[in-house]
């Protein structure tokens, strides 16, 4: 049989121990599974993602522009980071003006410069005090709309910034602004009295050099940023020689501007005494600077002149303080810096000497010596308390080193945008490798165990799975099997050898994993990204391993919901499509080749006037004979532009595969209508296994009992053409509709026909049909019934939809089956519909025409007599009966198969099987029975692993039942009870251990959900998951033979105590 298509349902893979050989074996990691059901259920709502902050400009999947428009008018309002941009470089402009001030108003105060134009030191000045006046003026907005830091907490509050600002600087700041104001306003002013004030304004104006503290204080810190030790060392040097400098300055003018106030009163001052009254400036200067830095002994003061000698004592004192602590630090660091050269030189000395006792060649010692210099200037040797920098900010220091380059993957960057505290956490659990010259950072055939991100150096790259081998350089950052974060059991395709020293940066996927237990809903977006790059990797490509994780990535990051709701790309957008133009343009350009046909050849039978036909008139006048293949998918193509391979929706929404599908179940579905065997075989090249006569007269006598219309085949083959698109995520993540294919297509019908066009086409009643047998769909699984997995009590709402619908509906429905069925595997005609799947398909199709006139355990068992019966399978007592259904739900295709089941059911007791045999018959309308949902995945995957196999799974279903019991007790109630075994088929695919599995009942988890009918979902729970990988040993097998004889003795017991017997 077939699997369910009503389920969007993936299955997680396993990836063997050579997946080089088979690539479609790969399987996501059991930590992956423990992960999901870990934070299942716990991630809140994603909808408080929509205020994330617009993407950076790097971010290279191409999002649309919609996010920064968005987030546009927040950042304008939002104050300025401190350390953003133009933060730092205002405060750099600020440096600069103080500077400019420090210089230029002890000079302007000493000499009494005054504001103009007149020569150049009035320029300069001018230009100094109009610049400073507008600057620091806006400084003090510009500090009002800085967001600051409070314990810890970066605070964007107006009224906390004002807060913190008036604690802190306002004060100094508004009252040094005002005094630039009066300092050019007493520059305007001719009275005498109010410019000897002015110099003592300009005076306080050096007052704003206390801002120097703060501004030395980001110089350290920009120093400490380039990761260079030396570089903090020089720049400290530098700033304590221009503080002193500085310090020097200002004592100098102050000194001149005493001998200058000395001469002012009449008295002899020491320039008059140095030979300095008439001199320029410049000399002046350097007669004042000489005097501050090396003063005469002794002084050339006047006797009389107390203030100089005043001033001269505290200029001693001074100078020995301030120049000589400043001295101090600068010979403090240079001793810092050549003890750090020392420590260094020791360690050479140290590795030479243990070189010389280990009789190494001078190339080896050369090498090692070159690998050793270029490692210690990449590791510090300062060492410093930890417990000083909290775990928050050394998470922001990792972020800050490596995030740059773990943002390169594409899922990390979307990371980085919707979850930075992920983001940031995963960069603490990166590792840094350092490589020489030639050396493999990992060989091809290697087990992969971490994804590596190339840093600095060059590298050299050779692909293993090609033929040639092919090479090629690597500069810059890229990033190397992804993948193995996430599969299982994977190996290197490739080598990357260093070429010269080189850095390289590795990611385990154990420890990602432990990194997303804390976001829920980060892991939930990783498992979704998981899942489909894994499941990606394992279709067949011609590129090279590496060149298709790179591709996939980008792509699968797109698909994720996350990516869709954070960048949602406008041409996906439901309201934004708009196919009318296909279907005009479609029409007129196969008018336009249709005419030119016509010219070129005689004319046919299919006129150029019937591309002008709607789909329901090309219907009406089409018969059997008329039917060509390449005519009639082209005009598929016209009438059903939701089929179109270049323009539709379906490659809008890149769900090809469904396309296919779509399309050739309208194929084959004309093909049954207008009675074209060849057309519905074409793709069916075996003989052997082709699709047989007899088989096709019996289609042909369904058809015959629909009798369909043009209404009932317009409608079927519209909801073909459709259906596929409830499967999109692109679709199914605008719309309400519970993850529910059905669900999503009946909104596109009801709401956004702009999409669907070909509904527009259909009539009044045609559209009833449609809308019809899309409810009876819903509510009727069909691919359930032939695989077993339903019971009666589903025919019984089959019939209850019918009776409600009507006959001729459900013609319309069974027509649509034919064509669904028809299509599942593509192909311009059918490649499912061979001799053995037509069996199936036809038997259904026997009792489903009688479904009115049979109750609903005759139309079910009725269908199981038939399966029996191609089975060569009796299906005379109870136990026949389960063992048909549970065929049916293995997917057995001949009797061989179902011998081997029945090998498989011998083994069980008879207490196993009497439980199995009550639950495969109950019907849901008598008995109440629980419908095992991917029970036959179960199956399936049972089979192919050797640590399960059929035998096991069916002792697993029994302790899963006896479980059922208790657990449902007064929580559920009504006939039928859905079990949804996903999890159960995951787990059977990936666990290693025989009786791991076989106790895993025990340690699952039963989550009752309301409904009707009620469903229950079997979780294995993170204690499964965590001993999935576990392998067998003599002690387990040891421990489930006891069990197993055990069970065996309860069971003799209670048949010679109470004469049990099997109850049916």
């Amino acid at each position: 049989a077939m699997s369910s298509d009503a389920r969007a349902y993936t299955a997680f893979r396993v990836m063997s121990s050579n997946p080089e050989d088979n690539p479609g074996s790969l399987r996501l990691h059991g930590c992956w599974m423990q992960l999901s059901m870990h934070c299942a259920g716990l991630h809140a709502s994603m909808n408080h993602l929509k205020s994330v902050p617009a993407q950076p400009k790097t971010w290279s999947l191409n999002p649309s522009d919609y996010s920064e428009s968005r987030d546009s008018s927040k950042s304008r309002l939002r104050p300025f980071h401190p350390e953003g941009r133009f933060r730092i470089c205002w405060d750099l402009v600020s440096l600069v003006l103080l500077l400019c001030d420090a210089l230029l108003l002890p000079i302007s105060i000493a000499w009494d410069w005054r504001l103009g134009l007149d020569n150049a030191a009035s320029t300069l000045l001018f230009c100094s005090i109009w610049s400073s006046l507008v600057f620091w003026t806006l400084d003090v907005l510009v500090n009002l709309n800085t967001a600051v830091y409070i314990k810890g907490l970066l605070v964007h509050r107006r009224e906390a910034i004002l807060s913190r600002y008036m604690r802190s600087w306002l004060l100094l700041d508004i009252s040094l602004v005002s005094l630039d104001y009066l300092n050019v306003a007493q520059d305007f002013d001719t009275d005498l009295a109010f410019l000897r004030f002015g110099r003592i304004i300009r005076a306080f104006r050096l007052l704003r050099l206390l801002k120097m503290t703060k501004l030395d204080e980001i110089i350290q810190e920009m120093a400490a940023s380039t990761g260079r030790q030396w570089i903090m060392l020089v720049i400290a040097i530098f700033n304590s020689a221009v503080a002193a400098m500085l310090v020097a300055h200002m004592v100098t003018c102050f000194w001149f501007w005493v001998g200058s106030a000395t001469q002012a009163d009449g008295r002899t001052s020491w320039i008059h005494l140095a030979g300095a009254t008439g001199l320029d400036a410049g000399t002046q200067y350097v007669h004042s600077l000489r005097y501050v830095m090396n003063s005469p002994a002794p002084p050339t003061i006047a006797p009389d002149s107390a203030v100089e000698r005043i001033v001269d004592i505290m200029n001693n004192i001074f100078t020995l303080v301030v120049i000589g602590s400043a001295v101090s630090k600068i010979s403090g660091t240079l001793a810092e810096l050549r003890a750090m050269n020392e420590a260094r030189s020791r360690q050479r000395r140290e590795i030479r000497v243990y070189l010389s006792s280990q009789d190494a060649s001078f190339e080896l010692v050369s090498r090692i010596m070159k690998f050793v210099e270029y490692k210690m200037d990449k590791i510090s040797p300062v060492t410093f308390d930890p417990t000083l920098i909290s775990l928050t900010l050394q998470t922001e220091l990792y972020a800050g080193q490596r995030g740059q380059f773990l943002e390169s993957v594409p899922i990390f960057r979307l990371t980085k945008v919707a979850f930075p505290d992920a983001f940031a956490t995963i960069c603490t659990k990166m590792q840094k490798h350092v490589f020489e010259t030639k050396e493999n950072i990992f060989n091809a055939g290697a087990v992969a165990t971490s994804m590596y991100i190339t840093a600095t150096g060059k590298f050299l790259h050779r692909q293993a799975d090609s033929q040639p081998q092919v090479e090629r350089q690597v500069l810059g950052q890229e990033w190397f099997e992804e993948l193995a974060l996430y599969a299982e059991s994977l190996v290197h395709h490739c080598t990357l050898t260093a070429t010269t020293f080189a850095e390289v940066l590795s990611l385990d996927g154990q420890d990602l994993c432990t990194c997303l237990q804390y976001s829920p809903s980060c892991a939930s977006m990783f498992c979704e990204y998981a899942k489909a790059f894994t499941e990606s990797m394992k279709k067949f490509s011609s590129k090279p391993r590496h060149e298709q994780q790179l591709d996939k990535a980008e792509i699968c990051c797109k698909r994720t919901k996350m990516y869709q709701e954070l960048f949602p790309d406008p041409k996906t957008r439901l309201q934004n499509i708009n196919l009318g133009n296909l279907v005009e343009e479609t029409k007129s350009r196969e008018t336009y080749e249709m005419n030119i046909e016509s010219i070129e050849s005689s004319p046919q039978s299919n006129s150029s006037s019937s591309s002008h036909a709607s789909l329901a008139e090309y219907l009406a006048g089409l018969s059997g004979e008329q039917l060509q293949l390449d005519q009639l998918q082209t005009e598929l193509w016209t009438h059903l532009v939701e089929l179109h391979p270049q323009h539709g929706p379906y490659i809008l929404f890149e769900k090809v595969l469904e396309r296919d599908r779509a399309e050739s179940s309208c194929i084959n579905l004309l093909a049954m209508i207008f009675d074209r065997y060849d057309i519905l075989v074409k793709p069916q090249a075996d003989d052997s296994t082709r699709l047989q006569h007899g088989q096709w007269a019996q289609l042909q006598k369904v058809i015959k009992w629909i009798q369909p219309d043009t209404d009932q085949i317009h409608a079927a083959l519209v909801l073909l053409a459709i259906r596929g698109l409830g499967k999109s995520p692109i679709v199914v993540n605008q719309i309400d509709c519970q993850g529910r294919p059905e669900k999503a297509v009946f909104y596109l019908v009801q709401n956004a026909q702009n999409v669907v066009p070909a509904v527009t086409a259909l009539s009044e009643k045609g559209l009833y049909y449609l809308r019809s047998v899309l409810s009876i769909h819903e509510a009727f699984n069909f691919a359930q019934m032939l695989q077993g997995e339903n019971v009666p009590a589903n025919v019984a709402q089959l019939q209850e939809h019918v009776q409600e619908h009507g006959q001729q509906v459900f013609h319309c429905y069974i027509l649509f089956l034919l064509g669904f069925m028809s299509g599942l595997s593509g192909g311009r005609g059918s490649k499912f519909l061979i001799a053995r799947n037509a069996q199936v398909l036809i038997a259904s199709m026997q009792v489903l025409t009688r479904l009115t006139e049979l109750t609903p355990r005759s139309v079910y068992w009725g269908y199981m007599r038939a399966r029996a019966d191609s089975l060569l399978a009796p299906f005379a007592t109870a136990e026949d009966l389960a063992l048909v259904r549970l065929a049916c739900l293995s997917r057995v295709q001949d009797n061989d198969g179902y011998i081997d089941l029945r090998s498989a059911w011998t083994t069980l007791g008879r207490k196993e099987k009497a439980a199995l045999i009550n639950h495969l018959l109950a019907d849901g309308i008598q008995q109440q029975a629980m419908i095992f949902e991917f029970l036959p995945d179960c199956v399936q995957k049972a089979l192919g692993n050797s640590s399960v196999g059929l035998a096991r799974l069916l002792e697993v279903l029994v302790d899963l039942l006896i479980n059922l019991g208790p657990a449902l007790h007064g929580k559920v109630h009504g006939q039928m009870i859905l079990i949804d075994l996903s999890d159960l088929s995951e787990f059977i695919a990936a666990v290693q251990n025989s009786f791991v599995f076989q106790t895993c009942i025990s340690r699952s988890k039963l989550e009752v959900s309301g409904g009707k009918p009620a469903r229950v979902q079997l979780e294995m729970t993170s204690d499964n998951w965590s001993r999935s990988n576990e392998a067998d040993s003599d002690l387990m097998s040891l421990s489930y033979r006891l069990r197993d004889i055990l069970q065996k003795q309860q069971w003799m017991e209670s048949v010679l105590m109470h004469g049990d017997t099997v109850s049916l």
